[in-house]
């Protein structure tokens, strides 16, 4: 899964307006975090995979479609 694909399943399905993702941590906005996200990322100048907002990104994705 790449951030694209993760980008574009949240433009067709969108995210809650808040989220508990872990137990001790709540998102009070999911839009503000996923573009913050999706910011750090286009910022990133490695591979996208070793940047720990993809890790974020893809643990939320996860936590969102269960």
């Amino acid at each position: 899964m790449t951030p694209i694909e993760i980008k574009s399943y949240f433009d067709s399905n969108p995210p809650p307006e808040t989220f508990d993702f872990k137990p001790w941590a709540k998102i009070a906005d999911c839009e503000k975090f996923l573009q913050s996200t999706y910011n750090t990322l286009a910022n990133y100048n490695g591979n996208y995979e070793d940047c720990p907002a993809f890790w974020r990104l893809k643990e939320f994705y996860k936590a969102v479609q269960k």
